[in-house]
């Protein structure tokens, strides 16, 4: 009965939860990666989780690699919790969710250890993946071009441009903010968020230089599938976002530490989405 009451005070159940937190270990070849984050809340197949993670090998990389839209990375661990409403009637109605997952990335574009480097490149690649000859911007701009043409009065000049721009906004993938710096543990993050004024879904990146070409990557996804109620779980999702982004701390591998030991020998349920 306490649980209900506390669930309507809330304006949901679910959500990360720091009473059930898992505390992870990662060897980053001569370093050691540690944080801690709750237990997923969605039900999927279990799988094993990887301990160690050389990732200044390109062998390795290429060998372990996913790529999705302009992003190409090796999968670490990945987290899923789900928002409900205090009670359910129907299966669709979900408030939205929250996902973390870890990644590493490697790069020869740019000296990763610069952070102003690393700000312009991770804007830099979404922009020229979408602006790039298979882009969804692109398209929207030939397509908008092609039916200007077909008009009785076409769109010039900056018309043209303002209703390619107006379209890219409404359903395309409009300009992302500056990338920022952030210092959580003595360690430098480069932030920057997906994010689309005429929708409250986002995805937030935190980028943290591991040597020249190679950097950990730790997006956040909030999902968000009934906007009306957005407003109840947003703050407990940010809340929770920070919170495990500043229980990570990376430090030097001590000399005795046995990196065959399987450290996080422990079950996860969330593959990359």
């Amino acid at each position: 009965m306490i649980k209900l009451a506390k669930a309507f005070y809330r304006g949901f159940v679910g959500g990360p939860s720091f009473d059930n937190c898992m505390h992870y270990r990662f060897i980053l070849e001569d370093k050691l990666l540690t944080l801690d984050v709750p237990s997923s809340n969605v039900a999927a197949v279990p799988s094993t989780i990887d301990v160690s993670f050389p990732y200044n090998s390109t062998s390795w990389f290429n060998q372990h690699k996913q790529d999705h839209l302009h992003h190409v990375y090796v999968h670490m661990l990945s987290k899923n919790w789900m928002y409900l409403p205090p009670i359910s009637y129907l299966p669709s109605s979900e408030y939205g969710m929250l996902s973390c997952q870890l990644r590493i990335k490697q790069t020869n574009k740019i000296n990763v250890l610069d952070i102003n480097q690393l700000k312009r490149f991770v804007i830099d690649e979404y922009d020229d993946f979408h602006w790039g000859p298979g882009g969804k911007n692109t398209k929207i701009k030939n397509d908008t071009t092609l039916e200007s043409s077909k008009r009785a009065n076409p769109w010039q000049g900056e018309a043209l441009n303002e209703e390619i721009l107006g379209r890219i906004e409404a359903y395309g993938k409009p300009p992302l903010p500056a990338a920022k710096e952030i210092v959580m543990n003595g360690l430098q993050w480069v932030f920057y968020q997906v994010k689309k004024s005429n929708r409250r879904s986002r995805h937030d990146f935190y980028c943290l230089p591991l040597s020249e070409h190679a950097f950990l990557e730790v997006k956040f996804n909030h999902r968000v599938d009934l906007s009306h109620k957005h407003k109840k779980w947003d703050k407990h999702a940010l809340e929770s976002q920070q919170r495990i982004m500043e229980s990570i701390k990376l430090s030097e591998l001590p000399v005795d530490y046995d990196n065959q030991i399987a450290d996080n020998s422990v079950s996860y349920n969330e593959k990359s989405n």
